[in-house]
């Protein structure tokens, strides 16, 4: 999935998620209210099932309420009367004292429903016994309670309970097509600009169309990859100007040294410093040619001649090259593969792959002074062919191993004093493996050595 289309899927998800959130919100909160209302009333209701348990018959005929029973109404403003078949009580307490004793049928049937003469009452059949059937009436204070009465049909209870819950998905369904609607509508707007910021990541110019709600970005990201394109070139074209203007003045310097070196006429120390001149000579053509070779596969300007190559054989030209170069003897260079990348071979440029593998070998001396073993092995296997270079030197701590093993795509150093030569030469190495679809992993410890392994697809 690309990074646009993922970017805004997540975006869509995360608003349903701030829905889901919101309707799981508003339920804790109304469940929250509910409960807080219930817990801080000030006078609740006593349950009526349990007031009718608590009136009895004593063993002389007569009504009387359980022990406790008056405390707790008191204690809740609560009080009770119990009606016979005629409508008088026949037994009360904490009845207040402005309410009748003798009711009607007609009484009895206002009160159920509603109030008692704006008491809040509440009724249920008592058993009474040797008596007949009697009526238990609760009432609470004036004003503690709310009272309504409401009569529906069937069908419209129904609807009542139907009507909001399609209410509420209409609404769900309504704000989820209005967020993908907003989606996409921001989508088509940004899409290009993010495409845009990764075409100029890559160093390329890009044309974005200037109108539109973004146009303004648009303009900024325009000019932006311009600058950049302008720049990377100006910097191009600057190195392959230095070094062309170098090359000529250096090769005179490299042939006046070589002839000052092998003139017997002149005294020893003048011949050991012409030969260090010329050393160092070449060391700075090496560099030379490795910065322009590095900026032109920066920018995509070297053209790889794609040939076959065999790696073993490859490797073994390198260190061959090494061994009769004149390679010190505190240096030792060891060559392995196995029987199956004999025959193996990759697609690459031939030039190229000798420049990596030497410039991985050259690291290695240089940063081991005091003199180490190098390995270079070849093997096969199932992810591709791999050339090593290893060495048992003084290795680099996990800070520097992860400065190299970093992902540096310009030619850019923060070192003070502007020591390019080791990281040019990794950046080189890199540049190269990925300009034939290779890999490269760099492992090391303090005191353990360097360890490099190129992977290419065979």
């Amino acid at each position: 999935m690309k990074i646009v289309e993922r970017f805004f899927r997540k975006y869509f998800l995360s608003m349903l998620g701030i829905i889901a959130l919101f309707l799981l919100l508003n339920i804790v909160l109304s469940f929250g209210v509910l409960i807080w209302a219930w817990q801080t009333s000030e006078t609740p209701m006593l349950s009526i099932n349990e007031i009718c348990d608590s009136i009895m018959v004593d063993e002389e005929g007569r009504f009387a309420a359980a022990e406790g029973l008056p405390e707790l109404l008191e204690e809740h403003h609560t009080w009770i009367m119990l009606l016979d078949e005629t409508g008088a009580v026949i037994f009360e307490s904490g009845l207040p004292e402005e309410l009748p004793r003798q009711y009607t049928a007609a009484d009895v049937a206002g009160f159920s429903r509603w109030y008692l003469r704006e008491y809040p009452v509440y009724v249920r059949p008592h058993p009474l016994e040797n008596y007949p059937q009697g009526l238990l009436v609760v009432g609470g204070e004036k004003g503690s309670q709310v009272k309504y009465y409401f009569s529906l049909e069937e069908s419209s209870v129904r609807k009542l309970l139907v009507g909001p819950l399609v209410i509420f998905l209409t609404n769900i369904i309504a704000i989820v097509l209005l967020i993908w609607k907003n989606t996409r509508h921001v989508e088509k707007a940004v899409t290009p600009i993010l495409r845009g910021i990764e075409t100029v990541s890559t160093g390329q110019p890009v044309s974005l169309p200037e109108k539109g709600e973004l146009a303004e970005i648009n303009r900024q990201l325009n000019r932006a990859g311009a600058f950049i394109a302008k720049k990377d070139s100006a910097r191009a074209d600057w190195i392959s100007g230095v070094s062309h203007d170098v090359r000529t003045p250096l090769s005179v310097i490299l042939g006046f040294a070589g002839q000052l070196e092998e003139d017997r006429s002149l005294p020893a120390p003048a011949r050991e410093q012409a030969a260090q001149i010329r050393r160092q000579g070449e060391k700075l053509r090496s560099l030379i040619s490795d910065l322009n070779l590095a900026s032109r596969l920066e920018y995509a300007m070297q053209p790889l001649r794609l040939e076959k190559v065999y790696p073993v054989e490859l490797a073994r030209q390198v260190v061959c090259e090494f061994l009769d170069g004149g390679l010190e003897e505190r240096y030792e260079i060891e060559f392995s593969a196995d029987q199956e990348s004999e025959s193996a071979y990759t697609l690459g440029d031939e030039a190229l792959l000798k420049r990596a593998l030497g410039n991985l070998i050259q690291n290695s001396v240089v940063h081991n002074p005091q003199g180490c073993r190098i390995t270079v092995s070849v093997l096969c296997g199932g992810a591709g062919i791999t050339v090593a270079v290893m060495d048992d030197g003084v290795g680099v701590s996990a800070e520097k191993l992860k400065e190299l093993t970093a992902d540096n795509r310009h030619l850019e150093s923060t070192d003070e004093k502007l020591g390019l030569r080791h990281g040019l030469g990794v950046l080189l190495v890199r540049q190269i493996v990925e300009a034939h679809k290779g890999t490269i992993v760099m492992k090391s410890e303090p005191g353990k050595g360097f360890k490099t392994a190129l992977t290419f697809p065979v």
